[in-house]
């Protein structure tokens, strides 16, 4: 009997395992239309509260939104509500199924996902959201310091994780990161400090949280700890204290859900 409880439950176990990308991504789908009439495909998991903040959430190379999916219900607790979409760019890492590059049968440029960005922030703005943060992991950390910079007031605050200049322009992401002003939070994985240093030549000012870590991996997914479990607990405590503080500005405007 306690063999066949066993198998059951290793039989469970594998199936939660198997679910959990589903579940994790249990909320409302999304298709978002760009300026070049591509259709990209995400998904919104609002919290209980509506309390008018969200997160923006952009995946790296290779990737899709399941990159976040073990931090969405972090998210959700600290009062965001979170829209994760696969950009153009993008592919199966993480076992992940990035629907916008299968209907589009392969997968874009990491530039050209610059619109896919755009598209995620106007459809922010249009249901008034008060509190935008936009979050960026490798290339798309990249992007989003091109997004704070071009739209310097519906942002509230910009985390970058692993930024560099991975375009022809090696100019093109220091230039962007010069002109934020808003919150930004930037960090890496400790072998590639180097390229945070020249993201930020140019920047200065009060705003940047410049969060160095003793143990961490590329991208987003230094907060995951089965991606990252030496560093994965301290790197999210670190850009959770950062969204508590973007959090705690006045809300003037309720999202329309």
């Amino acid at each position: 009997m306690r063999i066949t409880n066993l198998r059951h439950a290793m039989r469970l176990g594998v199936l939660m395992l198997l679910l959990a990308p589903m579940l994790a991504f249990a909320g409302k789908p999304v298709t978002l239309h760009t300026s070049d009439g591509v259709s990209v495909y995400g998904t919104f998991t609002p919290t209980s509260g509506h309390g008018g903040k969200i997160l923006l959430l952009f995946h790296q190379a290779g990737a899709s939104r399941h990159e976040y999916a073990p931090l969405i219900p972090v998210f959700n607790k600290l009062g965001y509500d979170t829209l994760a979409i696969d950009q153009r760019s993008g592919g199966g890492y993480f076992g992940g199924h990035n629907e916008t590059v299968a209907k589009l049968g392969a997968s874009g440029d990491y530039l050209d996902a610059q619109r896919d960005l755009e598209a995620a922030l106007a459809w922010a703005k249009a249901r008034k959201y008060a509190t935008i943060v936009a979050v960026g992991s490798s290339y798309s950390a990249s992007l989003v310091l091109r997004l704070a910079a071009k739209h310097p007031g519906d942002l509230a605050a910009v985390a970058s994780f692993s930024p560099g200049e991975y375009f022809a322009d090696k100019n093109l992401i220091k230039q962007a990161a010069a002109k934020i002003k808003v919150p930004l939070y930037i960090t890496t994985d400790p072998k590639e400090e180097g390229r945070v240093s020249n993201v930020l030549r140019d920047a200065h000012g009060a705003n940047i949280t410049r969060y160095r870590p003793k143990a961490g991996m590329h991208g987003a997914s230094t907060m995951i700890c089965s991606r990252d479990p030496k560093g994965c607990k301290a790197n999210l405590r670190s850009f959770e204290a950062f969204l508590r503080k973007v959090g705690e500005a006045p809300v003037g405007a309720h999202p329309e859900h």
